[in-house]
């Protein structure tokens, strides 16, 4: 195991052969860093980070699917932001100092409502209340990267720390059992189980579900427009179909049942309809389904290269997205719903890219977010456009035309008046000779 700059070393013991002295390595666990994956033939890897740290997230991501390709086990934990709670706070102080400093935060406005950190705590703008709450009986210096309290008040921010939250799911992990992935999250309560759920936004934001298609090391495709839909306001869930305890998978979870897990998200989020439903693939094909369930009341879908493509209400403005050299579900199945492709808000290609939500799709789902919900809204917009568009054209193409009129006067006007005055020289010259 290795964090940070350790991560990265841990990542190159694969390439070590029996010379080095490292016997046969039953896995490795870089945590908060990705790691070279070129070295690694065959040792298993679990990767540990927090994704409030994006670029090292972007990096797991890589190596998982570049890891997935060579066909190494791999494994994620992924841990998140926590409340700073009297009850997280024993973990460095007496129970009543960390009540007294709790209640502190509170009140300094250091915390929001939910109990989570508004701000970095490496920027030490808490000490002071620290301070002030415990005194003398600070447990310790409070000194940056040594003091107790200061590196669990890292860890509550969940950005780039080392923690040690998941060390029964490393030990099964390199012991080849499988992750109990909903234990790596708070699980949200369903009507069929417990179900991890990642959280991008404000609570009180409009709500946005994006449901992954089934292959389970594509997880977290939505990451990146989750945190753009994240800073537009919108509260964004994407809920984990690995995760149900009771041998419900994608693939084997019918979509009503998907359907009744949405359904239970949105009202603990207390949303009493979906803003934005997305999904790629699998979770596409399901998006485009329960769409159709009046309660959800979905406003918008944005839909990835769908497994299937189903009629939606005619109330909900739909994004459909695909890359043409998809092999895993090609862009010709869009082609036998013409009908549906008729009522689409946006129908948007690209040329390369496979089956992958891509980063290209990214600032068209946020421009979409904007548009107001009702389709022909959005296509009178792109027309007002096109019109602006074409009237330069012609204005422009007025003016060539225009130009051109002009020089077909001048230039033989121009030559005309050469030639006139080439003559008068010449009789002017015949005269002076005559005299």
């Amino acid at each position: 195991m290795g964090a940070s700059s350790g991560g990265a070393f841990v990542g190159l013991l694969p390439s070590l052969d029996a010379s080095s002295g490292i016997g046969k390595l039953a896995c490795i666990v870089p945590e908060i860093m990705g790691v070279n994956t070129d070295v690694n033939e065959h040792v298993p890897t679990l990767f540990i980070h927090m994704p409030r740290d994006s670029h090292t997230a972007h990096a797991v991501k890589e190596n998982i699917e570049d890891l997935t390709v060579r066909k190494v086990r791999t494994g994620e934990l992924r841990a998140e932001p926590q409340k700073v709670s009297a009850q997280f706070l024993t973990k460095c102080l007496k129970e009543d100092q960390a009540q007294r400093l709790s209640k502190a935060f509170q009140e300094q406005h250091l915390v929001d409502s939910q109990g989570f950190l508004r701000e970095d705590p490496r920027h030490r703008r808490w000490i002071a209340t620290a301070e002030s709450v415990l005194g003398f009986d600070a447990p310790d210096s409070l000194v940056a990267d040594e003091s107790c309290l200061a590196e669990v008040m890292n860890v509550a921010w969940a950005k780039h720390e080392f923690t040690a939250q998941f060390a029964e799911e490393i030990f099964d992990f390199c012991e080849g059992k499988e992750l109990k992935l909903a234990q790596m999250a708070p699980g949200w309560k369903t009507e069929l189980g417990p179900i991890e759920v990642f959280e991008f936004g404000p609570k009180q934001g409009p709500l946005a579900v994006a449901i992954h298609g089934m292959a389970k090391s594509m997880l977290h495709e939505w990451d990146h427009t989750a945190k753009a839909l994240a800073e537009e306001g919108y509260h964004v869930l994407l809920p984990n179909f690995h995760s149900m305890l009771n041998g419900l998978t994608p693939g084997t979870i019918s979509s009503d049942s998907v359907s009744i897990v949405v359904k239970d998200l949105m009202r603990q989020s207390s949303n009493n309809g979906i803003s934005m439903l997305l999904g790629k693939s699998w979770g596409g094909g399901m998006a485009s389904k329960i769409s159709q369930d009046t309660a959800l009341k979905v406003q918008k879908m944005v839909l990835v290269a769908p497994a299937e493509l189903n009629p939606w209400p005619e109330t909900c403005a739909v994004a459909l997205f695909w890359a043409e050299d998809d092999a895993v579900v090609p862009i010709r199945k869009a082609e036998t719903h013409p009908e549906l492709q008729q009522k689409l808000t946006l129908f948007h290609k690209e040329k390369t890219g496979g089956h992958r939500v891509l980063d290209a799709y990214v600032p068209l789902i946020r421009h979409f977010s904007h548009q107001r919900a009702e389709a022909h809204k959005v296509e009178l917009l792109q027309k007002e456009e096109s019109a602006k568009r074409s009237a330069w054209n012609g204005l422009h193409t007025s003016f060539k035309v225009s130009l051109i009129g002009l020089l077909g006067l001048a230039v033989p006007g121009y030559f005309l008046y050469r030639r006139r005055g080439e003559k008068d020289a010449r009789g002017k010259r015949l005269d002076a000779a005559k005299e």
